[in-house]
Order: C-alpha cells, then sequence, then structure tokens
C-alpha cells in the first residue's frame, strides 16, 4: 500500500534526478546538493513508513527547500569561485 511520503518522496526524487542529469548534460554541476536531497528523500519515506509523521514530514519539507535552492542557484560551486576572484580582486586594490 502506498502512503503519501512514498509517493512524495518518490516524486521528489524523480524531480532532482531529472534536474541533475539535465544539468549534467549541459555543464558539470556539483552532485552533494542532489546527493543530500536523495539521502533525505530516503531517510523519510524510512520514518513515514516506521510511524515518525512528523518527522518525515519536516525532512521532506526540508529537502523540498534544497531542491527549490537547486532550481534557483544550479552552480553552487561557481558561488564561492566569484566571492574568491571578488576578494581576490579587493586584495589587490
Amino acid at each position: 500500500m502506498f502512503t503519501i511520503f512514498d509517493i512524495y518522496s518518490l516524486l521528489l526524487l524523480l524531480a532532482s534526478m531529472i534536474l541533475f542529469v539535465s544539468r549534467y548534460m549541459k555543464q558539470n554541476p556539483p552532485v552533494y546538493p542532489y546527493l543530500i536531497i536523495a539521502c533525505t528523500c530516503l531517510v523519510a519515506n524510512w520514518l513515514g513508513e516506521a510511524g515518525g509523521g512528523i518527522f518525515a514530514l519536516v525532512l521532506l519539507i526540508a529537502a523540498s527547500f534544497s531542491f527549490v535552492g537547486c532550481l534557483i542557484y544550479p552552480s553552487w560551486r561557481t558561488m564561492t569561485e566569484a566571492e574568491a576572484r571578488k576578494a581576490a580582486g579587493n586584495a589587490r586594490r
């Protein structure tokens, strides 16, 4: 029997995998945000089936926010590179 935790975690996992594969074909995205989403979905699904509904819901909401973060800012690696370049530019002046 399927629960809401099964459906939501599976859909979130599939959406993040599709996003990762599509970005992997075009650029080299970091793996760790998508790996965190996958592990969070796994743990939330396990908690949901074991009777920890509130904790599973909190984990799925956190994974959803992480997924939105991956959508809004796709390459977290370049964020630190840009800040490093800016800091290096300010140090030379």
